[in-house]
Parts: structure tokens; sequence; C-alpha cells
């Protein structure tokens, strides 16, 4: 492959103008789609600026060596369209990266021309995810504000790193459940299986549940919802013996890739506190990073947000648990069981906000169209809880 990085000898705007007609392909499909289904002005003007994300973020918020990842996908997708290596040996290589790259090349986009330029993909991809949502009547007042304005989101999704495509499948698996086309369902979660196993594992008990129980309308029922609970519960102490290995295993590598030592991680050494240390360090995973803890500014602007996201969680919760307890149970399961799972292996603060955000988003998106929720401030009286089916 030819060397890549002739493109920063054009200096820093010069960069960015090579990436106009991505920029403008993002603009075309707001124009298009909004006007197509009478997209309120405001939404489209959100949407419109989250397109210069891509332009502002590297090199100005941050290094783009900050999140060195982004290189990598970068030249993943330049050796795939330079027909270096084939979207199939790509996709079968076992390789996280390359497989997400062969998705991203596989998009009707220009080849990317520097580390920024996967940027304007992502974007696309959230802006794809916004019409349909919108058009599926998944938002309500409160979950499309909060799709528009999540710092974390609009981060995330305007940077060349794998999140976004998981988030965007992750999303329509869980859309296409609701409606009960499984089918669907079960399609778009074999690219998050490539892409990233560990949230096939969450999302596919998920998504299945969902669609068994009719969760949309139905509910789960609380009786239904212990019970599941507990056997899960049950089935990680039975499964301690296998999944504690593999689990120390993650943790050692993930602080090592966080510039820790091997020796100074604290390994889980039984069942118990396998169940207690996945309960806490899902816990702090929701949390962190703190104030205190934070190490720079993206860091401490990112635990300024988590307080009001943390705020606005509690706020939609609270509402739930009045109107529909049945549903937000499931998605209380949904949340707990994410959370625990990356809480094990996960160390770095800034690599918990980027896990975490597409669980987060779910989590509020989910809960506020099956418990209808539609402001944060309301007062409501208890409604009657359906009968556990």
């Amino acid at each position: 492959m030819t060397d890549l990085n002739w493109i920063y000898s054009y200096g820093f705007l010069g960069i960015r103008l090579f990436d106009l007609p991505s920029f403008l392909m993002c603009l075309l499909l707001i124009v298009i789609a909004g006007y197509k289904f009478k997209i309120p002005s405001n939404y489209q003007v959100i949407l419109a600026l989250h397109c210069l994300l891509p332009f502002v973020l590297n090199d100005v918020l941050f290094s783009t060596s900050y999140m060195g990842d982004q290189f990598r996908y970068w030249r993943g997708v330049n050796a795939i369209r330079s027909g270096e290596l084939g979207i199939m040996e790509a996709l079968t290589s076992g390789e996280n990266v390359l497989q997400a790259s062969a998705f991203f090349a596989l998009m009707p986009f220009p080849t990317p021309v520097s580390a920024i330029s996967l940027g304007f993909y992502n974007t696309f991809l959230y802006i794809v995810l916004f019409f349909v949502l919108y058009v599926k009547n998944i938002f309500t007042k409160v979950s499309i504000w909060f799709y528009l304005l999540f710092p974390s989101v609009a981060l995330y999704t305007a940077l060349s790193l794998r999140e976004t495509p998981i988030f965007f499948f992750m999303v329509l698996a869980i859309v296409f459940a609701r409606e009960s086309k499984i089918f669907k369902s079960a399609l778009c979660t074999v690219p998050v299986y490539l892409i990233k196993f560990q949230n096939f594992y969450i999302l596919g008990p998920i998504v299945l549940m969902y669609f068994v129980f009719n969760v949309a309308k139905k509910g789960m029922g609380l009786a239904k919802a212990s019970i599941i609970g507990a056997i899960t519960f049950a089935s990680l102490l039975l499964s301690a013996p296998l999944a504690i290995p593999l689990v120390n295993k993650f943790r050692v590598a993930m602080y090592v890739e966080d510039g820790g030592r091997a020796e100074e991680i604290s390994l889980i050494s039984g069942a118990g506190e396998f169940v207690v240390e996945g309960f806490t360090s899902g816990l702090y995973l929701l949390f962190k990073p703190f104030i205190w803890e934070a190490r720079g500014l993206l860091p401490l602007i990112q635990s300024i947000e988590n307080l009001f996201i943390l705020f606005i969680l509690y706020l939609i919760t609270k509402q739930a648990l009045f109107k529909r307890p049945d549903k937000l149970a499931f998605w209380l399961l949904f949340l707990v069981l994410s959370m625990s799972v990356y809480g094990l292996v996960v160390f770095n603060y800034g690599t918990a906000v980027r896990y975490r955000y597409p669980f987060v988003v779910i989590y509020v998106l989910f809960v506020c169209a099956d418990c209808e929720i539609s402001t944060l401030f309301q007062s409501e009286t208890p409604a009657e809880q359906s009968p556990d089916s």
C-alpha cells in the first residue's frame, strides 16, 4: 500500500478540504430525508451541526493519536479499497479492526484520505439511525433530545472508530425485535458479532427475550423479571469456574493495554467474588469517571457530563417505575447486565465512557418508548401493573 501520510503535507485546513465531498453527502441526506419525512427544522439544524464535528474534534479538542485506533481503521479501509486486502479476507480474518474496516469500505463514500475521514462515515450512520427511529416512532420528546444532545454520542459518532457501526446495528436489532421481525433482528446481530463479540453476547439474549416476551406490548411482569434475574444469578455462579479464567485474562489484557503492569491487577479467585465484583464494578462503570478522577480536559468534560446523564437516567427511571414497572424491569436487567460485563474488564476512564454510551442510549430510547416517557418532570400516579403472563 502506498504511503498514506502524504496528506499531512497539506496542513490542517488542506487535510479537511479533501473531506468536503463526504461532508456534503451527509448534509444532502439531511435535506432530502428531512423534506421527505417532514422533520422539524430545529432537528435538522442540530444534525447539520453534527456534520461539522469530524472537522473540529481531532487535533482541536485532542490529538488524533489520543485515540490511536482511528489510524488502524483508516489504514484498514485503504488496504481494502486499494485491493491489497480482499473484503472476504478481512471479514474472515478474525481481527475486529479489519472486520470493522470491511464494513466501512462497503459504504458508498470516497476513500478516506486521513484519519478523520471515517468520522463522516460514522456521522452518516448516526443520521440514518435518527431517521429510522423518527419514522418508526421510537422517539419521544425526551429521547429525541437525548439522542441529539448527548455529548458522548456526538463525540464518538464523529470519530473514526468502530463504536458507531456497533451502536447502529444494536439499535436496529432491538427495533426489529420490537416489531416482531425476528429474521431482520437476527441479521443485524451478525455485524455486532463480527465487530465486537462481547456486545453480541449481551445483545443476543436481550433481543431474544424482548421478542419472546413481547416486552414492547405486554411488558415482562415483575415476577417474571425476578425469576429471570434469579436464573441469571444462578447461571453466573454455575459458569464461574469457566468464566473466571477468561475474565481474568481480559482484565489483565485491558489493564496492560491502558499502561498498567500485569502484576498490579487483582485477579478474581472465587464464584462469590465473581458475582460481587461484577455488580460493584458494573455500578462503578455507570458512574466513572468522578470529577476527582479526571486527568486532562476530555476526562474532566466527561465526568461533568456524567453527572447530568445520571440525573436524567434517574428522572426517566423514576417516571417509568410509576408508569410501567413491568417494562422498566426488562430494561433495568439489560443495563445491569451490560454494565457488569464491561465493569469487570474496563479500567481506563475514557474507554469506560466509550464502551458505556451505546447501552445508556439504548436504555433511554426504549424505556422512553415502551414506558411512554415524554417529559422529564411530570408527576404521575402509579399505573396499574400489567399481569404477569
